[in-house]
């Protein structure tokens, strides 16, 4: 049956990042396999949001000149306004946006789904700021509440699922796991065994939380053991001059090249002539750059947090060791280099697993698998009650 659907993102559909992808395709996917998508991104310049090439109709909501939180308010008036011009049977909302959705969408008999996207909702209750009460109200109010009005609530990972569970008592029979894809054209890399393991790469945000920064200092330990036949090659964004005075204060200045940021393709190409991934990230709730180098035939090396372990199986498809340990990220990525012949099979095993769990149209089956049974549980809701009143007539 096809769905007129709605997503709602809290940013650009033109912001970098792994969140800003997985919102475009899953709209794509659900576009491909016969709904209607709408999405509605926070954005200033609506114009922008029509790039050839967008998965969907796409109606930019105006952000707030007050404060983000209050994005939200535009996003409903901006929903209001599709309602009355269709028939919608579907919200989902990717974080605050949706906060003054929940009332007109129960009117509207809309099923209103959440994607559960961040990297660590622990994290976030615990986050230290001087307004801490404020802190409290505001993300109780635009943040958790949602999960509690939702009718589904969409997880990429069994670590994001216990993380609703037991930080805010979400029922767990309302969330549905569904892992993201990953594109094709990663598992397209052409890979072959090599002699050597020396090209290293990182890719992804540079805020500190991703573990560029622990990349750089475990490579620094290792040169300074005397490995120093290697390349590592860094593609992101932000904290680039913070980035470059780490590898100067590690010594490593010689053997590091940033790329800068990188479009699917062009990192295709360097996942192909790299040998081995580094990706220590302290939060995840997917591990999407993990993913993709996976199914690119690269063996990974991160942190045992998150949601990672349920990607990199240690000592199977990489090596995971306990979050900021470097000298542990050094000691395994020293055994990679002295390995290349069991760094090329982890490589391999991890492209076998990814393209057998991961797909785009697996999580928009997901998705619309969780819609329709919210649909048919309000249905059969109405039925009962209908019965009842028809058995209280007749008594």
């Amino acid at each position: 049956m096809s769905n007129c659907i709605v997503i709602t993102y809290p940013h650009s559909l033109n912001t970098p990042g792994g969140g800003t992808r997985s919102c475009l395709q899953i709209a794509h996917q659900l576009q491909q396999m016969g709904n209607e998508v709408i999405l509605v991104p926070v954005s200033s310049e609506a114009a922008a949001e029509q790039l050839k090439g967008k998965p969907a109709q796409v109606i930019a909501a105006q952000p707030s000149r007050v404060h983000y939180l209050l994005d939200a308010h535009s996003v409903a008036k901006t929903v209001q306004k599709i309602l009355t011009q269709k028939q919608v049977d579907a919200l989902l909302s990717w974080e605050h946006e949706a906060a003054f959705l929940p009332g007109l969408l129960k009117s509207k008999k809309v099923v209103f789904g959440m994607i559960a996207a961040h990297p660590s909702y622990t994290e976030w209750v615990n986050r230290q700021t001087s307004l801490r009460l404020v802190k409290r109200l505001a993300d109780k109010w635009f943040r958790w509440r949602l999960f509690k009005s939702a009718d589904v609530v969409f997880v990429s990972s069994n670590f994001t699922l216990n993380e609703l569970i037991n930080l805010f008592k979400i029922k767990s029979e309302k969330i549905k796991i569904t892992y993201r894809g990953i594109d094709t054209l990663f598992c397209k890399v052409d890979r072959s065994p090599s002699s050597r393991v020396s090209n290293f790469i990182f890719y992804g945000s540079f805020a500190p939380p991703k573990g560029v920064f622990d990349a750089i200092e475990a490579l620094g330990r290792v040169a300074a053991q005397g490995h120093k036949n290697w390349t590592l090659k860094l593609a992101g964004w932000d904290f680039e001059e913070e980035v470059k005075q780490a590898i100067r204060d590690n010594g490593i200045e010689n053997q590091v090249l940033m790329l800068g940021r990188l479009n699917p393709k062009e990192l295709v190409k360097e996942l192909e002539y790299a040998h081995l991934a580094i990706l220590p990230s302290q939060v995840e709730s997917f591990g999407r750059a993990i993913a993709e180098a996976q199914a690119a035939g690269l063996a990974v090396i991160s942190y045992d947090s998150g949601s990672i372990p349920e990607l990199v199986e240690n000592n199977v498809t990489g090596w995971v060791v306990p979050a900021k340990r470097v000298d542990l990220l050094a000691d395994a990525i020293v055994e990679a280099m002295q390995n290349p012949d069991k760094v090329s099979q982890m490589g391999m095993t991890g492209r076998d697993r990814v393209t057998q769990r991961f797909s785009w149209e697996r999580t928009a089956m997901a998705i619309l698998q969780g819609i329709e049974a919210v649909k048919k549980g309000s249905h059969n809701r109405k039925n009962i009650s209908l019965e009842t009143v028809l058995s209280a007539k007749k008594l």
